[in-house]
């Protein structure tokens, strides 16, 4: 047809090869904007004024500039060429391959960027997540895709994930409101916060060497300084020998010394599990939801109670011979577990449970399913990887001590907080004489009971500090086994 046209014309056929070319050119806002320059200069006059040569010049440099970025360097470009390396196109059968195209990029911070594209046909959101790591690989970032309004937004998160990150420097920075606060790392989000009081229950996992003993560390002395002791209780199950939580025997936050057997656990996890029915029958009792609803009824608040077990897999999994009575206190320990796991946030009670050893059977799918934030150190193999995080990013990650996968609506990879042992324990000293010589009223808690597992509701709670805890007045038709 072209031909034809050119016949009946007269029109050479090499003008249609340039008019195609300029098109191509004129399409990409790099040939604009430089065939836009050419055409300002050499419209202007001979004899223009050297001042006005070079404006006219440096406007055309700029714009030529921006165009450059734009097409070539910045964020959106760069996506752009990953995505086409990747196959996220459109090859129609003629003409132009169609790519993605950004509709809008609002930069939240200098390090975080939301960007909206428009998908080819054909390419759906499945396509781009199961490009996902790639995209990240190439970009240095973290990424988090949905589909809105027939557009994908892709939020791009870009801040370096540091080597280091000391306990000092990283919570020298407000923390966000929450009841159980406390840091994971940094990721490149920029700090990573969680409130135990909202998701409830933490489980940590990975090899040995990994971090996890680090972490845990950090985490509990960060709760318990910025924490008294009738606002947060510790039991402590330290089933490698008490060694990584011995530094949380002497303070004002914990029940007895850390618990360093399965028996031992059992009778403590019963009276955590008794606990739990007192509190149940409270609300009830009440006419309330959750002890959030309990505080703001004006009564006497409760404590949040903090449950870690280091090492999961020996509670769960370790063989202990043929001793009746041994087999029944880790049965009773793992169901006991479970319960609290289920019922333990309507009423403030919460866990952390630690395992280097995260198969299925040391992870009960029962207990799992109510783990509803997971950190993640890097693990031998990818089974473990998807018991923990459903992917194969704990295998992947390097050989890095504290670095770690979050996962809790998303996965994001983060560099966790380090404080070393002696530390740790100059903290809690110096916090348990801060407490013990004055400041606030705080009620030191005694010993845990542990001698009472028979599950009833009694009158009186087991937890020292609370056993006064009124439940009502007279007048408000609660009965006195209630009170």
């Amino acid at each position: 047809m072209r031909s034809r046209a050119s016949a009946t014309t007269g029109e050479p056929w090499y003008r249609l090869g340039v008019a195609a070319i300029l098109w191509r050119v004129l399409r990409n806002p790099v040939g604009l904007s430089v065939m836009l320059s050419l055409t300002i200069l050499v419209v202007l006059p001979l004899g223009a004024a050297p001042a006005q040569i070079a404006l006219v010049a440096g406007s055309c440099l700029t714009a030529v500039g921006i165009a450059v970025y734009w097409d070539l360097l910045s964020l959106p470009a760069r996506i752009r060429r990953v995505t086409t390396q990747l196959g996220l196109v459109h090859r129609p059968p003629r003409g132009r391959v169609q790519r993605l195209r950004c509709s809008g990029w609002h930069p939240v911070t200098r390090h975080h960027a939301r960007l909206t594209w428009r998908l080819p046909p054909g390419v759906t959101l499945s396509d781009v997540l199961d490009r996902q790591e790639a995209l990240e690989q190439a970009t240095d970032s973290e990424m988090v895709c949905w589909v809105e309004h027939r557009r994908l937004v892709m939020e791009v998160l870009r801040a370096p994930i540091p080597d280091h990150v000391s306990f000092s420097s990283f919570y020298e920075a407000t923390p966000p409101p929450g009841r159980l606060v406390i840091g994971l790392g940094q990721s490149h989000r920029g700090r990573l916060w969680v409130d135990l009081a909202i998701l409830p229950h933490l489980l940590v996992g990975g090899m040995t060497g990994g971090g996890k003993s680090v972490f845990l560390t950090q985490a509990l002395t960060h709760l318990v300084l910025t924490h008294h002791a009738d606002q947060l209780r510790l039991v402590c199950v330290d089933l490698k020998g008490g060694i990584e939580l011995g530094a949380f025997s002497d303070i004002p936050h914990s029940f007895e010394e850390v618990v360093t057997s399965v028996d031992g656990a059992a009778r403590a996890l019963g009276s955590v599990r008794d606990e739990v029915d007192r509190r149940l029958q409270a609300l009830r009792n009440a006419g309330v939801r959750d002890i959030d609803a309990w505080d703001e009824t004006g009564r006497p608040p409760w404590p949040r109670i903090l449950v870690v077990v280091d090492e999961l897999a020996e509670l769960t999994v370790r063989e202990l011979g043929a001793a009746p009575a041994a087999v029944a206190a880790q049965k009773a320990a793992t169901g006991r577990l479970a319960e609290i796991a289920r019922l333990g946030r309507a009423v403030g009670i919460h866990l952390i449970l630690c395992t280097q050893r995260p198969d299925a059977e040391a992870v009960p799918g029962q207990l799992k399913a109510n783990l509803a934030g997971t950190v993640a150190f890097r693990v031998r193999s990818e089974v473990n990887s998807h018991i923990l995080l459903e992917s194969d990013r704990a295998a992947l990650l390097p050989h890095h001590p504290g670095r770690a996968i979050w996962a809790h609506e998303r996965l994001e990879e983060f560099q966790a907080i380090h404080l070393i042992a002696d530390e740790a324990q100059r903290l809690l000293a110096v916090r348990a004489q801060e407490l013990s010589g004055g400041g606030p009223v705080v009620v030191t808690p005694g010993p845990l009971d542990t001698s009472l597992n028979s599950g009833s509701i009694s009158g009186r709670s087991e937890f020292p500090g609370i056993e006064s805890t009124p439940w009502g007045s007279p007048d408000t038709g609660e009965t006195e086994g209630a009170r």
